[in-house]
């Protein structure tokens, strides 16, 4: 993943506490998010990088991966790149 990609959550990152009330709209392909930042923070919690991410709808504004964390920080693992829902025929 680079800045500038799209992305949503991962079916882990669905699954969180925080999440989970999105997951209707994530299995509709309406959750998606710009990757605006990308960087490193060495405390207990977040060993390793970070992953900002800029929610398109309004409506996610505030999705946290855990409810004391900032809103839009997410492990590499909570996220995956974002792919356009099929259309039923």
């Amino acid at each position: 993943m680079k800045i500038g990609d799209l992305v949503t959550l991962s079916q882990y990152g669905i699954g969180l506490e925080a999440c989970w009330k999105y997951h209707r709209d994530w299995h509709q392909g309406k959750l998606v998010g710009l990757l605006i930042d990308i960087y490193d923070n060495n405390n207990a919690y977040f060993n390793g990088k970070k992953y900002k991410v800029l929610w398109i709808d309004q409506k996610y504004k505030g999705i946290k991966r855990i409810y004391w964390c900032q809103p839009g920080l997410f492990k590499r693992g909570d996220l995956k790149m974002f792919k356009a829902p099929k259309e039923k025929t």
